[in-house]
């Protein structure tokens, strides 16, 4: 095992964990370009609010609560949760009385101004949010945030949903070359194994999602080490991703042939990868 794990690419360029990991590092609270979402979600949390956080799955999210969880450590008390664990159903109270400890469970304390983090809100039901609003109404909860997919397809409670209102969703936006370049120097620095054009080539391939760009650095960084080779050409590119040009290149290629052409871009691109493990966006 010590042999297998001295192997990996990453161990070989002296990083002890995979610098391309797609889970929020918990001690790296970089974000980048989301500034003015994280501003805005800064001034509404003590503010004692309801906000919807909307992205599509792997634009960092999650990353976004776990800032907050920084933030407000110590200034007040957070419960975060994460509602596509398929291992429990939301349950307010459970998560309120918890932080008692044992104590708080047998003489079910209700502590007071919590702050509420409820990541992938869209695996929720009303009957699972129902009870936010009274414990929000009692005092027990003083601001939530929900982060979801799309805020329309989500069945939040209609009581929830008036709280929020329209001021309350706020969108991830999709991040500039310049601050896709800096993500992922923030992961390995000044390494020249990948450089500046080809990570833009990559974000154009991930289809400017975050958490595909990771996984396609990953593979690119990997490809590198394990051949020998000291950077990651254009020439590797198209060996590697099968493709000549950028995802809307691919896109129109597609058209002439759509059965057999459709199934290959899969292949090369699937879904599945995009969805979290817990508590991960």
């Amino acid at each position: 095992m010590a042999e297998e794990e001295e192997n990996l690419w990453f161990r070989k360029i002296g990083f002890y964990n995979n610098p391309f990991s797609i889970k929020p590092a918990p001690y790296d609270f970089k974000i980048f370009g989301q500034d003015e979402l994280l501003d805005e979600l800064i001034y509404k949390v003590p503010a004692g609010t309801m906000s919807f956080v909307e992205g599509a799955l792997g634009t960092g999210k999650t990353t976004v609560l776990k800032h907050l969880i920084h933030r407000f450590k110590g200034k007040g008390q957070i419960i975060f949760f994460s509602c596509n664990r398929i291992d429990s159903e939301l349950n307010v109270e459970e998560l309120l009385i918890g932080k008692y400890g044992f104590w708080g469970r047998l003489f079910k304390m209700h502590p007071k101004n919590m702050i509420v983090l409820l990541d992938e809100a869209q695996e929720l039901s009303p009957e699972n949010t129902e009870r936010i609003k009274y414990f929000f109404d009692q005092g027990n909860i003083k601001s939530v945030v929900f982060t979801g997919i799309n805020y329309d397809g989500v069945n939040l409670h209609e009581s929830i949903k008036e709280r929020i209102g329209e001021d309350g969703v706020l969108k991830v936006r999709s991040l500039n070359d310049e601050e896709v370049i800096a993500f992922v120097r923030n992961r390995i620095g000044d390494l020249n194994l990948i450089n500046d054009e080809m990570i833009k080539k990559l974000w154009s391939l991930a289809g400017k999602n975050p958490r595909r760009l990771l996984q396609r650095c990953d593979k690119a960084c990997k490809y590198v080490v394990e051949n020998g080779e000291s950077e990651f050409t254009g020439e590797h590119f198209k060996k590697l991703f099968k493709t000549t040009g950028t995802t809307e290149t691919k896109t129109k290629k597609l058209k002439p042939k759509k059965k057999s052409m459709k199934k290959e871009a899969v292949e090369e691109n699937p879904e599945e990868d995009l969805y979290p493990e817990e508590g991960e966006d």
